[in-house]
């Protein structure tokens, strides 16, 4: 298929239109054709893996989904799991009322009826499997309100949820299927954010998840942020290592990201020569190579009951593996350098790269908005250039990235823009010290006078001043110490923060002031 296939603005719309434009919806837009599963993931979707660690945006929401969703589901790969599965929400984003009880209904039952959460847990547990089995297999459980549910746990003592486990355990293997319960935005337990509602949630999950890890067929598997993870404090559940010893942290390399978006691209629901055209770049990348295929490892069929999108075309597993295939696939798009030459840097290299958190991981959430910004900008700046993505448009992709980024980071932690705020023009790398004098400037008492975020760090940082604050900053992967001690930021936070960096990209414009 020649270059000149399809009028290159409606080129670039198109791969717009491939790409999520919301990303705060992308898991609920992210469709059964274009799921990705990189290798690396498929340990955290197996039933051994009950812990399931990522941070904002790597695709915790998509994999919950995934499983609970009977289309996505249907096209994970067949070797995952050793028998059919039945699977139900344990907490989630959706109002499922009657498999979870919302954030309000939550509180309530720990604070106007003093249930622990873990009665609250094993009533979500002792609903699902009920649900799950033929009504005269199991103990009648009182299911018209959640207190009513709670309150019979409770009074219960225990035997009760144990008698029930252990019937579901012994139906669902003469059955030969599984059941798995899935959790996940377990921030949401708490109506008010608070984090000590949220850790002790947490807490008393992975007690009923070991529960559930003497039975042979019933399974869950928790989502948890990284930053939740690493603030909990597990210690004193017995058999926790049990847990600990087979989690598995989501994280995505260079070529997961381009094998990502090449899945999305080659399956995107816009212009079918669009879609043919990357499909062709694909196959014409793997010229001299069709032998070591199959037909069948080129399309994979979609289940019949999503027909109406057409077949699934699979990534050829050459792609998803190969470095320097996915680099040659990336400068038909982009080109070869970040400029005129070498001296400025290689797109498929640089986009990653410079979406890094201080941990040097890039969430597909980002990648996803920095190129769909980036196709953006080239339409509406660079015309006239003859490749879809412009080199000055990545670096707009970028700023574009690190405002999402910023925004996404200050719902779940919203003290964070008062707290940057004051540093807005500085340069880094710098020292702690030029940091902690504009914040004693702008707050005195560090954290004290920040707005909301008293109470809001964890008890053991929040008693160490500024030095907690620059831990749990490391820890959220905003800054990272230098080996010459002084504080460095990744452009996914210094761009959107408006701190600036010799010869880097420039802060982001207000929106008031960008063009």
């Amino acid at each position: 298929m020649t270059s000149s296939a399809v009028p290159l603005t409606e080129f670039r719309r198109d791969l717009m239109d491939a790409l999520p434009a919301d990303v705060a919806q992308e898991n609920e837009e992210t469709s059964a054709a274009q799921l990705y599963v990189p290798w690396s993931h498929g340990k955290a979707l197996r039933l051994e893996s009950s812990l399931v660690i990522g941070a904002r945006g790597v695709g915790k929401s998509v994999w919950s989904q995934a499983l609970q969703d009977p289309e996505r589901y249907k096209v994970l790969p067949r070797n995952l799991f050793p028998y059919p599965l039945q699977v139900s929400p344990g907490f989630g984003t959706a109002p499922k009322r009657a498999h979870y009880p919302p954030p309000e209904t939550f509180e309530a039952l720990l604070s106007q009826h003093n249930h622990p959460a873990y009665a609250i847990w094993q009533a979500v547990l002792c609903r699902a499997l009920a649900a799950a089995m033929p009504q005269d297999s199991h103990q009648n459980i009182p299911i018209a309100r959640w207190q009513d549910t709670v309150a019979w746990v409770v009074a219960g003592q225990g035997e009760s949820v144990a008698a029930l486990i252990e019937q579901a355990d012994k139906w669902f293997q003469e059955c030969n299927r599984g059941f798995l319960l899935v959790f996940d935005a377990l921030d949401r337990v708490s109506s008010t954010g608070r984090w000590q509602i949220v850790d002790q949630a947490i807490r008393d999950l992975l007690r009923v998840v070991l529960q559930l890890k003497a039975s042979r067929r019933l399974h869950a598997k928790v989502f948890l942020r990284t930053d939740q993870y690493e603030r909990g404090n597990f210690a004193h559940i017995p058999d926790i290592s049990k847990l600990q010893a087979t989690r598995v942290e989501l994280i995505w390399s260079r070529i997961d990201l381009h094998g990502l978006l090449w899945q999305r691209l080659t399956n995107a629901p816009s212009s079918t020569s669009t879609r043919d055209r990357f499909r062709a770049w694909c196959q014409d990348e793997l010229a001299g190579q069709r032998s070591l295929f199959q037909a069948d490892l080129f399309r994979d069929p979609l289940p019949t009951s999503t027909a109406s999108q057409g077949e699934r075309w699979l990534l050829p597993r050459v792609l998803q593996q190969d470095d320097q295939r996915q680099r040659a696939l990336f400068e038909k798009l982009a080109g070869p350098w970040m400029g005129k030459d070498r001296r400025r840097g290689v797109p498929y290299l640089w986009i990653v790269n410079h979406l890094a958190d201080s941990q040097g991981q890039t969430s597909p959430r980002s990648f996803l908005a920095a190129i769909r910004q980036a196709a953006e900008d080239s339409l509406h700046r660079h015309g006239d250039h003859p490749l879809a993505l412009h080199h000055e448009s990545l670096k707009r992709g970028v700023q574009a990235a690190s405002g999402i980024r910023i925004n996404e980071l200050a719902e779940d932690h919203p003290w964070i823009k008062a707290l940057m705020g004051p540093l807005q023009g500085l340069s880094v790398p710098c020292t702690s010290d030029q940091i902690e004098s504009r914040w004693q400037a702008q707050f005195g008492e560090i954290p004290g006078q920040v707005p909301d975020l008293p109470g809001r760090l964890p008890e053991r940082l929040s008693k160490q001043g500024i030095t907690g604050v620059m831990d749990y900053l490391e820890q959220l992967g905003l800054i990272t110490l230098m080996r010459d001690g002084r504080i460095n930021m990744p452009d996914l936070y210094r761009v959107g923060f408006r701190l600036g960096r010799r010869g880097g990209i420039k802060p982001a414009l207000r929106s008031s002031q960008a063009t």
